[in-house]
């Protein structure tokens, strides 16, 4: 089987300026854990997922603290609104993630399950060979056909 067999095809996509406000709407609005990102040509700039949008503990450079930090800033846990003043105004690209792996439709449904299950990507991006997103392939796509198939 190909990737293609199983992807969803022409998944919904926001573009690098979107407010994280939108695209954290449309996440909640579709129940969908990622979104592409992608450019005016629907090429792929990156990756959202959900994990991109919340904040995550980091070390304070040169010390043993940990505190919060949410895009590149670091945000005082007990001030939880001002993560929502953030989405407001921050563009999509200042979270997502820019190095992530993709598929092509051509391609063995083996290789797109072993990147799903060895790196942090959850949501792999299907594109041509133009780089423009043609589909999306998730851990969730793999666990229907497995039940599918039983």
């Amino acid at each position: 089987m190909k990737v293609q067999d199983l992807m969803t095809q022409n998944p919904v996509c926001v573009g690098p300026e979107e407010t994280l406000e939108r695209a954290a709407e449309i996440l909640l609005e579709k129940r969908y854990g990622g979104l592409p990102v992608v450019d005016g040509e629907g090429r792929l700039l990156g990756l959202l997922q959900v994990e991109d949008l919340l904040p995550r503990p980091e070390n304070i450079p040169f010390s043993d603290v940990e505190a919060w930090q949410l895009f590149g800033e670091w945000v005082d846990e007990g001030v939880l609104e001002e993560i929502y003043r953030r989405y407001q105004k921050t563009p999509v690209e200042a979270a997502m993630q820019r190095e992530i792996p993709r598929v092509h439709p051509e391609d063995p449904l083996g290789e797109a399950l072993r990147i799903l299950v060895t790196t942090g990507v959850r949501h792999l991006p299907v594109v041509d060979g133009e780089g423009r997103v043609v589909g999306i392939i998730t851990r969730s796509d793999f666990l229907k056909f497995f039940l599918r198939r039983a």
